[in-house]
């Protein structure tokens, strides 16, 4: 267990050894210019991405997976020439696991802090999963920190229960089922991070997987950003989405009445990184955020 002030934290992937199975598939400098937060609640493992006068976007992973979720897109937005900040929740991959409840309010103040310390003033911001319901509660409740943009991602936030994945995913091509990344990167983190199950139980029981029907409403209204506009909203999501439902797109449509939807025919909950569907992603990213 590390450090006692001001919580308890579990280590993360950093004191991992390099060899281990887990770092050889997600090493530490899977992208440039990544460092370490020394953030209250723990350390906070970050990547930021191109130009730094290019246009500021902060990108949030999911439940399971860390950043690495990111490896296609965050490259791509920085060669299109946006600055991209990309980091690993609490709890996951090399960043530290704090003993406390993982809730909205846990994430929302580890982003706001991180923002804090590389001196970004306010981001557009885009959530993947449970990474979108966190999106909708920073934007909801620290809406000066939103530059003017927001984009869900098969995101969470309004389940009526925890899905989990229990079947393997087969392939387009092939009748011998394939392990989903988000599955693999999940048992690799139980076996080898002490806090990692603690965590993504409190998750699944506690995060913005749910319940963040007030968070959503308040995005029709909102004004954001330093120059207060009214938000704008985009949802991406999967026709194939075997654990998000593509109705939950629909549902958070019915809630921020401006969103533009973009419905991705055959893709599932892994549409930021399998080949032919992270394209449409990007593109609508790069469409959208300029």
């Amino acid at each position: 267990m590390g450090s006692q002030f001001p919580v308890s934290v579990d280590h993360s992937m950093e004191r991992l050894p390099a060899k281990s199975r887990i770092r050889q598939r997600y090493p530490e400098g899977f992208l440039p210019n990544g460092d370490y937060a020394p953030l209250p609640y723990g350390r906070v493992r970050y990547w930021i991405l191109g130009p730094e006068d290019g246009t500021k976007v902060v990108l949030i992973h999911g439940i399971s997976t860390p950043a690495m979720s990111w490896r296609e897109i965050a490259p791509y937005l920085a060669e299109q020439g946006f600055r991209v900040l990309v980091y690993d929740l609490y709890g996951k991959g090399y960043s530290e696991a704090p003993h406390m409840t993982y809730d909205w309010t846990l994430f929302c103040t580890q982003l706001a802090l991180l923002l804090q310390y590389v001196r970004w003033e306010a981001a557009h911001v885009v959530g993947f999963s449970m990474g979108g319901g966190i999106a909708a509660a920073f934007a909801a409740s620290l809406p000066h920190l939103v530059s003017g943009k927001v984009v869900f991602i098969a995101s969470a936030g309004l389940l009526e229960y925890s899905r989990r994945i229990t079947k393997p995913i087969k392939t387009r091509d092939s009748a011998t089922p394939k392990t989903p990344q988000y599955k693999e990167f999940r048992d690799l983190q139980a076996s080898s991070l002490p806090g990692y199950k603690r965590a993504l139980q409190s998750c699944y029981q506690d995060g913005p997987v749910r319940h963040m029907e007030t968070a959503f409403d308040k995005l029709a209204t909102i004004a954001v950003g330093p120059a207060r506009q009214s938000l704008q909203v985009l949802i991406i999501h999967g026709t194939e989405d075997e654990v998000v439902p593509i109705a939950e797109a629909d549902k958070i449509r019915s809630r921020v009445p401006q969103a533009e939807v973009v419905k991705v025919e055959g893709a599932a909950h892994n549409i930021v990184n399998a080949d032919g569907h992270w394209q449409i992603v990007a593109a609508s990213l790069l469409r959208f955020l300029r």
